[in-house]
């Protein structure tokens, strides 16, 4: 027997009877998003949205109000659902971790001590923190996992167009799907393009089809043309009219010929590197790019030809030289005027000096990179590398460089190159917020503090094999990326050694890289003598497949190495790319140029 209706309830009752057919449906639909509002999604919700859906003639806007938030409420419990399944499996793998239906269901992830829960609300803004190699696991979480890692594996498309046919189909399959499928193509942020062509008809026709397809990408914010033939002055237009409002441009190749590239006026970042100024735009041209750019430039990068003439003296003598937070000059003369100019760009962040100085005397005590206490010069520097070619025993020029850098709180990173390591030394305590460097092992990592995410360690000469030194850096107890590399060492090759010979060292040498990963526990990358290697632990037994030359146990915990391809070089579109600033910035991959050598060598 129901009960008895009050008279409240009858008068509601009687209320909603009388509305006209629209309103009772306006009125469930409200009630329904206030039950999601307070997170009361049941089944009961599902009958009202159901019974609310099937009503004829419902305004468009309030059937797509219902079905989103239908949608986010159902989304949200499978995530809820998903982990719950996800713990299950986990607990089900202590118990039989060789169990078939279980391996059918659910696979662990490669171990990364940054994997997010669905509840990460930060995670947007840091996702270039994790390394794309991880991110593609991403792909096969769930939904949640998927989207952040399209987002950030499809930010940066490389294109390369040269002879090799796999490479061509694939860009040609890439301005396929720009053309058809707006969200793919909002993705792509940045686009770099690897040229690889002497000329001649299959140039023009290539050349064709990307001057077409550019202005598909509809959000790209980041250009980069890389390569032989340069970006010359019809691409220019053609980039212009298609994307004028650019923040990052990049030109590196062997001439500069990008006529009219002063048109760009709001541009944050700049990058030319040509080998020498021969080209078809006039060299004055890049001061007014630096002009044109003023209100907006921070980051610049130089980069030329240590044997050809060059000089950077009409560009630095741009005022936006000043506002700069990003200057590298690399594979460059580098002259007095340029020094000087660079010492009064007191809001600088980030140097790179790599080439070599015209007047070496002008970085010795006399001049303006001798720093008082206050650091009245440079005062923000963060990131630091002076590497010289050609200054190896000019002590007076190293001294006052190691001078410039004592009392240094804010510096994170720092490459010295061949400076000697005693001067080093008596540094490195100053360095308080030192995350990266390449120096030697005892005294570096009594030196270093504890919390160093990653480390190049980088000899001509070693007493001992250099996977002797790396229970060493156990200490450091969130060392990400450890990179070991001998000047002389390199992997057995096959054309000195054959047959059963070769595959002895080829073991033996991969034995070594793996007591690197087995002496420290928590590293997820190393890098051995210009090889990568990803590190993946388990425990012992759960994966039947992990005996090789590149897998061992430790304390009950199975480590293996995935061999990764060497990075990428000019001309060829198989390589690694990690995907972080760490790893580009000790890689070198910004110093200097050059398009044969491969692996952690550049």
């Amino acid at each position: 027997m129901s009960p008895i209706p009050d008279e409240l309830t009858s008068t509601v009752l009687s209320v909603v009877e009388s509305l006209p057919r629209l309103r009772k449906a306006k009125l469930l639909l409200d009630h329904c998003l206030a039950l999601l509002e307070a997170g009361q999604y049941g089944s009961v919700v599902e009958d009202y949205l159901d019974v609310y859906l099937r009503i004829p003639d419902l305004p468009k806007d309030d059937i797509a109000r219902a079905l989103v938030a239908r949608g986010r409420a159902r989304k949200g419990a499978g995530h809820k659902l998903l982990l719950m399944a996800s713990r299950d499996f986990q607990t089900a793998s202590t118990f039989d971790p060789l169990s078939r239906e279980l391996q059918f269901y659910w696979r662990p992830l490669f171990r990364h001590p940054c994997l997010p829960t669905c509840s990460s609300r930060n995670l947007g803004p840091d996702r270039g923190l994790y390394p794309r190699y991880f991110l593609r696991t991403w792909l096969f979480v769930s939904s949640f996992h998927r989207g952040i890692a399209l987002r950030h594996i499809f930010h940066t498309i490389d294109l390369y167009l040269g002879e090799d046919s796999d490479n061509w189909n694939r860009t040609l399959d890439i301005f396929d799907r720009v053309k058809v499928d707006p969200l793919f193509s909002r993705r792509i942020k940045a686009l770099r393009v690897h040229w690889a062509y002497d000329g001649g008809d299959m140039l023009d026709v290539m050349s064709r089809i990307f001057r077409t397809a550019l202005p598909e990408f509809k959000a790209l914010e980041e250009f980069e043309w890389i390569g032989y033939p340069e970006l010359q002055a019809d691409m220019i237009q053609a980039l212009l009219k298609s994307h004028p409002n650019l923040v990052k441009l990049g030109l590196i190749g062997w001439h500069f010929d990008a006529v009219g590239v002063s048109g760009f006026t709001s541009l944050k970042r700049f990058t030319l590197r040509a080998e020498d100024d021969d080209g078809f735009a006039d060299m004055d041209e890049v001061r007014t790019v630096l002009d044109n750019n003023a209100a907006t430039l921070r980051r610049l990068t130089f980069g030329a030809y240590l044997a050809r003439a060059h000089s950077w003296d009409s560009a630095f003598g741009s005022p936006t030289i000043q506002q700069l937070t990003h200057l590298d000059l690399v594979d460059t003369r580098i002259s007095n005027v340029v020094l000087t100019r660079v010492a009064h760009a007191h809001h600088l962040i980030s140097l790179t000096l790599h080439g070599t100085l015209d007047m070496p005397a002008a970085a010795t005590p006399s001049s303006a990179l001798t720093i008082a206490p206050t650091h009245v010069f440079l005062p923000h520097l963060e990131e630091f590398r002076f590497a010289l070619v050609g200054h190896d025993d000019d002590l007076a020029l190293f001294c006052a460089v190691v001078q410039f850098l004592r009392a240094r709180p804010r510096l994170r990173r720092l490459d010295l190159g061949a400076c000697p390591w005693e001067l080093v030394r008596g540094l490195l305590p100053e360095l308080t917020g030192l995350r990266l460097t390449s120096l030697a092992v005892d005294a570096l990592v009594c030196g270093l503090p504890q919390e160093m995410q990653a480390i190049h360690l980088a000899c001509a000469v070693s007493d001992r094999p250099m996977h002797k030194y790396a229970p060493a850096f156990a200490r450091f107890e969130i060392l990400n990326m450890l990179h070991l590399h001998g000047a002389s060492i390199r992997r057995p090759q096959p054309s000195r050694m054959h047959g059963r010979e070769l595959q002895l060292q080829t073991d033996a040498w991969l034995a070594h890289a793996r007591d690197v990963a087995l002496s420290v526990p928590s590293v997820d990358y190393i890098g051995w003598h210009g090889e990568h290697f990803v590190v993946v632990r388990h425990q012992h037994g759960s994966s039947p497949s992990a005996c090789s030359a590149l897998s061992g146990t430790a304390g009950g915990m199975c480590v293996e190495l995935k061999e990764l391809p060497v990075r990428r070089r000019l001309d060829c579109g198989k390589g690694v790319d990690l995907g972080s600033d760490d790893a580009i910035w000790m890689e070198r991959k910004d110093v200097p140029i050059d398009y044969e050598m491969s692996g952690l060598e550049s």
